[in-house]
């Protein structure tokens, strides 16, 4: 009887699986035709994702016919824009792609995203073994509103530019540590982003909280000793490496992408990590991506749900991040998705190599939850040190 009970049961979950799982393919048209109906998708890009996926949107309107409306801008000012909406009791934006420290520091204590895990029914999505450790990286502590889908592989804990005239490749490629980039050397020879503003601070959040530089080497680079040009100004860091004012560029967010295309127009930058050619350094690597083009979230009550449903799985499907590497204007990071094969225009210098074990710094929850106190702490060091 027990057996029998059994085979029963066996039976009784085939049959429902089966049934869950052509729902779950059927339930594909029938948010189509949903979407269909509502006729547009409204998309709010910060400063990296604006630089990025035009293209990608256009693909989508093309490819689904539902019109997308997409509106970029820097991370600030467009999370300035969704609070506005919201106290004027207005909700006219589905998507958003924007930075980890604008999307936890503004858009979810105010109310502004919906969890994403319920969006998601794609089986290619939601299923875990396609993507990076075996799961959804988020960049929120709560690990509900900001799936992350894409990230750099950065062999150096800390993204470096330099002037090649400045700074010769061959004696770069002799730099193991990035505290040798603090040395007196490279006093009043450095451009950064500050700390204090948005752009900026997935990138010193990721120096607080490694476990081989941290406070102690925030203050360093802080230090008046040192020189570094602290400016807001993203064209200024780039023209000035390329025109050799600096030798180095850090802890410059999305300007870094700048000083790329320079390097494609044959000025003398590159990027440190390019020259490491896979060579580890003293600090641990670590895989990551807190900017816009590395965030998606689903706005509450967004007007458009189900053409916000599609976008979002065909975004995160395979054919969708495989759009993603080929078609972004410049250079996209690489999917969190392991079944990606086409690079596209992903810097190999910027993938993951087989075999590496990376720190996951900005997806740890435990260590997200510290992150507003970690960026006020760099922050506050910052103005600290300076008022010196």
């Amino acid at each position: 009887m027990k057996r029998q009970t059994r085979l029963a049961l066996a039976l009784w979950s085939v049959v429902v699986l089966g049934l869950a799982s052509n729902a779950r393919a059927d339930s594909w048209d029938e948010v189509l035709a949903a979407a269909r109906k509502e006729g547009s998708v409204v998309a709010v890009l910060g400063g990296s994702a604006s630089r990025n996926y035009r293209p990608i949107f256009k693909h989508f309107e093309g490819k689904f016919g539902i019109r997308t409306v997409v509106s970029t801008g820097g991370g600030s000012k467009q999370a300035d824009r969704l609070l506005a909406e919201r106290r004027a009791g207005k909700s006219e934006v589905d998507v958003i792609m924007a930075g980890g420290t604008t999307a936890v520091t503004r858009l979810v204590p105010n109310g502004v995203l919906d969890p994403i895990a319920p969006v998601l029914f794609l089986p290619d999505v939601v299923n875990p073994s396609h993507w990076f450790k075996g799961r959804h990286l988020y960049s929120d502590p709560e690990e509900k509103f900001v799936l992350a889908f894409s990230g750099t592989a950065d062999t150096a804990p800390i993204v470096v530019r330099f002037n090649t005239e400045k700074l010769p490749i061959e004696e770069a490629g002799k730099i193991d540590s990035m505290w040798q980039f603090l040395d007196k050397r490279f006093a009043g020879q450095i451009a950064a982003l500050p700390p204090t503003i948005a752009g900026a601070g997935g990138t010193y959040f990721v120096a607080m909280v490694h476990p081989d530089l941290g406070e102690k080497y925030l203050r360093r680079f802080y230090d008046p000793e040192l020189k570094v040009t602290f400016t807001e100004d993203f064209r200024q860091i780039a023209d000035g490496v390329a025109k050799g004012k600096f030798a180095v560029a850090m802890f410059v967010g999305s300007a870094g992408r700048d000083i790329d295309n320079l390097s494609k127009k044959g000025l003398p930058v590159a990027n440190f990590t390019s020259v490491l050619k896979g060579r580890r350094l003293k600090e641990r690597p670590v895989v990551g991506g807190s900017g816009a083009s590395n965030n998606i979230m689903v706005a509450t009550r967004r007007p458009h749900p189900n053409a916000t449903k599609l976008f979002i799985n065909w975004f995160l499907s395979q054919e969708g991040q495989t759009a993603m590497q080929t078609m972004s204007d410049r250079i996209p990071d690489q999917t969190f998705r392991v079944d990606v094969t086409e690079r596209g225009k992903v810097r190999k210098s910027d993938m993951r190599q087989p075999g590496v074990e990376y720190l996951t710094l900005e997806h740890d929850p435990a260590i997200q939850k510290r992150r507003v106190a970690d960026m006020k702490r760099a922050e506050d060091l910052y103005l600290q040190v300076q008022r010196r």
